[in-house]
């Protein structure tokens, strides 16, 4: 496999948090992520290429294509990571990963890395509820100051997920928060609400300051969105259980 990395801009930092969120389930990392980067005004700083990204480009509404990729981008002494993609297969996935940490521990050292992900669930009450992953116990116990809720067991999976084995390797602290969204939405929509509730807790763990009205707007649209969804399939789904019972009634007579 290849990959390589173009540089646009040299940075001095030293030992910067490192913030993850490729897209995924629900595109809910992505969405967070790039929010954050979006209310920071973050600078981007390099692109990562590879032979394992999905075989195709993006075309955007003025005909100019979008390769697939990597971005970093720096605020202050935060590198955020996002992509428009993940790699097409495991070997990509851990390929990338192990590249990255790789190369951001070597130029900068990294204090901590916190990834973000989607945990799914059937139904959920209230506000998504924020589990945790760690490389270290620690870790976790500061988390759940912050009313993260440690994974009793279970896998992660995608970069999202991977990237921590590579911190635990080099032993770098890392943890990977994941917002419940409904398996619902899975394939259908963006969680929003999911988006939010980690945007939330990431910036309250790493004192990163932003408005959060915007993504709190695009929350409730969301979630409306979702409710009138259920509410057209419950509907198709009762009726098809009445054409159902009718079919039976006409057998039966």
């Amino acid at each position: 496999m290849v990959i390589r990395i173009k540089i646009l801009k040299d940075l001095r930092l030293s030992n910067p948090y490192v913030i993850v969120g490729f897209p995924g389930i629900g595109y809910v990392a992505k969405i967070a992520l790039d929010y954050i980067v979006e209310k920071l005004k973050a600078e981007k700083f390099a692109e990562i290429y590879s032979y394992s990204f999905p075989s195709f480009l993006i075309v955007k509404h003025d005909g100019t294509v979008d390769p697939i990729r990597v971005e970093l981008y720096n605020s202050d002494n935060f590198v955020f990571i996002t992509g428009n993609a993940q790699p097409a297969t495991p070997e990509g996935q851990h390929e990338l990963t192990d590249f990255i940490v790789k190369e951001l521990q070597r130029k900068y050292g990294i204090s901590k890395i916190y990834a973000m992900a989607a945990y799914v669930v059937e139904g959920r009450v209230g506000e998504p509820k924020i589990y945790g992953a760690v490389t270290d116990l620690s870790l976790m116990k500061a988390l759940e100051g912050f009313g993260v809720i440690p994974m009793s067991g279970g896998s992660i999976s995608g970069a999202n997920g991977i990237i921590l084995t590579y911190a635990k390797e080099y032993e770098i602290p890392a943890a990977c928060l994941l917002s419940e969204t409904l398996a619902y939405t899975y394939g259908y929509f963006a969680d929003v609400k999911a988006a939010e509730a980690l945007v939330k807790v990431i910036t309250t763990i790493t004192g990163i300051k932003i408005d959060l009205l915007d993504i709190e707007e695009k929350a409730k649209s969301f979630e409306n969105m979702i409710r009138r969804f259920r509410e057209a399939e419950e509907k198709t789904v009762r009726e098809e259980r009445g054409r159902t019972w009718k079919g039976d009634l006409t057998y039966l007579w």
